[in-house]
């Protein structure tokens, strides 16, 4: 009896011993894809996730005002600028619509311009950042942007800031420096501020 009891308990432990081992296998077999906490759901690939436009709270239409009237003529004079800017049409891209530029008093050696794109988002930026020498997301006044450059604003002297006005609009503002180097102004400073001067005189979008 006592033999049969201890047969019994070794049949019963190696039972269980299986059955364990079993369940650990199936365990292993799922701790990839679908087993790892997180990764059984559908999600969307890493890429578009990393492109999502912020939503914008307060969307402007920068489009619908005069190009040379999106800097008001004290924000300009705040920046260093002539009060009145000067309309231009995109060379590089005719298609394009006109920026407007304001110099500054001392020949013009500083200038900024302003130009506003519709039909066009933040996220062609977002997934073609590796292009840009110079890219980087911030936001101006609670208005998602980027800072999108093919060369370093430090030393080309140059920096390109676009701003979401809307999910599909865009706000450029491009400043010019001279001396731009080490311890020289840095002209995405300018792009920035005459950004954020601006937009809260903007007309709401409808």
């Amino acid at each position: 009896m006592r033999t049969e009891m201890v047969r019994f308990r070794r049949t019963a432990a190696v039972g269980i011993g299986l059955a364990l081992t079993a369940a650990l296998a199936a365990c292993s077999s799922g701790s990839g894809a679908e087993g790892t906490p997180g990764n059984n759901q559908t999600q969307p690939p890493a890429t578009s996730q990393a492109v999502s436009v912020p939503t914008i709270a307060n969307p402007k239409n920068a489009a619908a005002m005069d190009v040379c009237k999106l800097l008001p003529s004290e924000a300009a004079t705040e920046l260093g600028m002539k009060s009145n800017g000067e309309r231009h049409s995109n060379k590089l891209k005719p298609s394009l619509p006109d920026n407007c530029t304001w110099e500054s008093p001392e020949g013009g050696s500083t200038k900024v311009s302003l130009t506003a794109i519709d039909d066009r988002s933040l996220q062609v930026y977002y997934e073609n950042s590796s292009q840009y020498v110079d890219f980087g997301k911030l936001r101006i006044a609670g208005y998602p942007a980027v800072r999108a450059n093919g060369n370093d604003p430090m030393e080309g002297g140059s920096c390109a800031i676009f701003m979401a006005t809307q999910q599909d609009q865009i706000a450029k503002a491009f400043a010019a420096v001279p001396a731009a180097g080490t311890g020289k102004a840095n002209p995405c400073d300018l792009s920035k501020k005459a950004l954020k001067l601006s937009v809260s005189s903007w007309p709401a979008a409808k």
